[in-house]
């Protein structure tokens, strides 16, 4: 073979060489811009699935905040990244006791979970910087309502994620059609009336309004829903709680509702036994007409028409314990905090991301049929909302001067703090052993001591 025969085969390799990177570079740019294209919390590559595949995400979490909302985007989760979730639910009355034993002997999960509102971060954590993961600047902080952001944050810096639902939660839900049917036309507007539609319903052998109080933090609602009421009836009441210069003991219109809600107690208007009774057959109680009343987000009546196939109307009014009229206004919620101390901390920022993804929170708010809405920013989340006739309607007969305070446990410091305790004090209350004022009182001296454990200057 002959030099110029030789040249000419080289050149020839070459440029079949050339053509073949050439096409693989521009597959690659293909492959690059698809990915880029992707919203950012929803990227993901073989090669990051890759690098999680065998680790494990351990999540610690009350009973009611995730349940069985979460296991489809838990599913997906494992698929996509080749991990496991360590899924760790516990029973509402032990869960605060628990985190913190885990969090202060060095053993927390990477990701755990708190009741929150503007005060609870630094009040359950007290030092959060310690314990939590700092994703101030995340890109999914656009998605949660600047509302509810402040409930997510604690000095300055963002440390949860909230994604909860935007109804009026806890107002009382009724059988429209029970009430029609035994001559209760309009719903109760004060305490008079809600006893009488109560004398009404018992008189036929229903039990008028359903409290689980076995749940152990069901019944507490009644009081702290109606946060307004008491700052109506005492102007700067939150202001005064907040400040140190305002007691929950002596307040006349606190021991007011507690009697209210002891006297209905005692006539049996909660129903048998209801202190030892738990939530989980609520659906069915209303579907076949033994209970007409009980406290509910919105919601619920999709739930009950789905388990019990009732063909009855089902309606929204607030609760009217002393003479209550002011809506629920309440941007807390539960939120989902990251161990600062993590063994796979790139593992739980990719679950973050993962959560709020547009097919993450639309499956969310599908799985969840108590639900009719997921407050998110619709400008950046895309999702089908789904809210009710009923929770409109009573939304918009609202008018603003009644929406201003917020629920007593969101608008006060310390307070949420001690739910179960002020839950148990009630039951206590209810049934002989202490007094109404012993109830405000003992709830002062928990918050004095979580105030002065925070060093709050209004305690000093």
């Amino acid at each position: 073979m002959n030099k110029k025969t030789i040249s000419l085969l080289l050149a020839l390799v070459m440029l079949l060489s050339l053509l073949s990177a050439c096409s693989g570079s521009q597959a690659s740019a293909t492959t690059a811009n698809a990915t880029t294209a992707a919203p950012a919390a929803a990227a993901t590559t073989a090669e990051t699935a890759t690098d999680f595949a065998g680790q494990e995400l351990s999540i610690l979490v009350s009973q009611g905040w995730m349940d069985n909302f979460y296991d489809g985007i838990i599913a997906r989760f494992e698929d996509q990244y080749s991990v496991t979730v360590d899924l760790q639910t516990v029973p509402a009355d032990q869960y605060d006791d628990l985190l913190q034993s885990k969090l202060t002997t060095g053993t927390a999960t990477d990701i755990f979970w708190i009741q929150s509102n503007p005060f609870a971060i630094k009040s359950v954590l007290v030092d959060p910087a310690a314990y939590c993961m700092d994703f101030t600047g995340a890109a999914w902080q656009a998605i949660i309502p600047e509302e509810r952001q402040s409930a997510c944050m604690a000095d300055g810096k963002l440390y949860g994620m909230m994604l909860w639902t935007n109804s009026p939660e806890y107002v009382m839900l009724y059988n429209k059609t029970l009430f029609d049917e035994m001559g209760l036309a309009q719903v109760p507007g004060t305490y008079a009336e809600l006893l009488a539609a109560c004398d009404t319903l018992a008189a036929e052998g229903i039990t008028p309004w359903f409290v689980p109080g076995a749940d152990g933090w069901q019944h507490q609602l009644a009081f702290f829903q109606i946060g307004g009421v008491y700052e109506q009836a005492q102007k700067g009441l939150y202001d005064g709680l907040n400040n140190n210069t305002a007691t929950f003991a002596d307040n006349a219109k606190m021991q007011e509702v507690l009697g209210q809600m002891k006297e209905l107690s005692d006539k049996g208007y909660f129903g048998d036994d209801w202190i030892g009774t738990d939530s989980t057959n609520m659906a069915n109680l209303f579907g076949d007409r033994s209970i007409a009343m009980a406290m509910a987000n919105p919601g619920y009546i999709n739930q009950i028409k789905e388990e019990t196939g009732s063909t009855d109307e089902f309606g929204l009014f607030l609760i009217p314990l002393g003479d209550n009229q002011n809506y629920p206004t309440n941007p807390a919620g539960p939120i989902m905090l990251a161990n600062k101390n993590s063994q796979n901390p790139e593992l739980v920022k990719a679950f973050f991301d993962f959560c709020v993804t547009d097919e993450s929170l639309q499956e969310l708010l599908d799985a969840h049929t108590g639900w009719t809405n997921l407050a998110v920013n619709e400008e950046v989340a895309k999702i089908n909302q789904h809210w009710l006739d009923a929770e409109k309607a009573l939304i918009e007969n609202v008018p603003s001067e009644r929406r201003q305070a917020p629920v007593l446990q969101t608008g006060t410091k310390f307070t949420n703090d001690y739910w179960m305790d002020f839950g148990a004090d009630m039951v206590a209350y209810f049934t002989g052993q202490i007094e109404a004022n012993d109830v405000l009182k003992n709830m002062d001296a928990n918050r004095a001591e979580s105030a002065t454990l925070q060093e709050d200057p209004a305690w000093k």
